[in-house]
């Protein structure tokens, strides 16, 4: 699939895709009542009249006063979990892509035009799917810089990440993905700057991070600029806590 845009059309243009789909299944199987709140024409009129406001948003660049935009970017985020939801009661997992880029393009979107983000969880699962998927060593230091973008409008409470119990949180995988963009990227100028932030925001999960990474980089030709980056953050951070391992994919 193409890049990743910022721009509403690119946006509601993939969520048309998917609740064409949607539609059609629903129509098949039946499977969500269609009185429901969350029932796909709902949810699909809903949709449609959000991107049209938010369409109208950025052809005139509206700024929205008060918390306006952090409201508008929450309904927003709301409607995509509905149509995340019908796509898990439908089994059409092949969907998954396309809506997460919808998500990812949503909230960067959002974030630059002030909003306080705090509907995160599938934001963060959205960019790893993302990431995961990306090959590109240009496309994935955009990631990179995107993923940035949407931590920093992120909300406070999500910022102090005070209870780091699920290794799962959002604050958690957006970060990590950051990491791995960076590293899959082979930039070492990018990789600095991100690990410097990843030092700050995850000091618990550093140096399993760059273990792993260090170990699965040892294992494939990578520039040596990029092994010196990962080599200088691995003797800063020694110790490696049990955890959860980092899945980096193929680096080249």
């Amino acid at each position: 699939m193409s890049s990743l845009a910022i721009q509403i059309d690119y946006a509601s243009n993939l969520a048309l895709e998917v609740i064409k789909h949607i539609l059609a299944e629903n129509e098949k199987t039946s499977k969500i009542p269609e009185d429901d709140v969350a029932g796909p024409v709902t949810v699909a009129n809903a949709l449609a009249d959000y991107f049209e406001t938010a369409a109208s948003i950025e052809e005139k660049d509206i700024e929205l006063e008060g918390n306006g935009i952090s409201e508008f970017g929450h309904h927003g985020l709301d409607l995509l979990d509905r149509v995340s939801w019908q796509i898990r009661q439908l089994d059409i997992h092949d969907e998954r892509d396309r809506i997460s880029r919808v998500y990812a393009s949503l909230a960067v979107w959002l974030a630059r035009r002030g909003a306080v983000i705090e509907n995160m969880e599938t934001v963060a699962d959205s960019f790893a799917i993302i990431v995961n998927s990306e090959n590109d060593k240009a496309e994935l230091a955009n990631l990179c810089q995107l993923m940035e973008e949407t931590l920093l409008a992120a909300s406070e409470t999500i910022k102090k990440d005070e209870d780091r119990s699920d290794p799962w949180r959002p604050w958690r995988v957006l970060n990590l993905n950051t990491g791995i963009a960076a590293t899959r990227a082979l930039d070492a100028k990018l990789m600095k700057q991100v690990f410097t932030e990843l030092e700050t925001r995850l000091p618990g999960d550093v140096s399993g991070f760059f273990a792993d990474g260090k170990r699965q980089m040892d294992a494939q030709d990578v520039p040596q600029e990029v092994r010196d980056v990962l080599d200088e953050f691995v003797k800063k951070w020694p110790a490696i806590p049990a955890g959860t391992k980092i899945d980096f994919k193929n680096l080249q």
